[in-house]
């Protein structure tokens, strides 16, 4: 069975404040010398997540 993916759909400031938050929990984890790569590979994802622009409305041109 696969696993599920989700979409997120966030503006700037959202991405950025996931960005942060997951920049500061993986500081957290490396000053508690502790294991980083669940939140670096989140990270990860989010930096190479692909900005698309707002799509037209289906119903318009109809």
């Amino acid at each position: 069975m696969k696993e599920p993916i989700y979409t997120l759909r966030l503006n700037r400031f959202e991405y950025g404040a996931i960005f942060n938050s997951l920049n500061d929990k993986r500081n957290e984890l490396i000053a508690n010398e502790q294991d980083t790569e669940l939140v670096d590979n989140a990270l990860l994802k989010v930096i190479e997540a692909k900005e698309r622009c707002k799509s037209r409305d289906r119903s318009e041109g109809r």
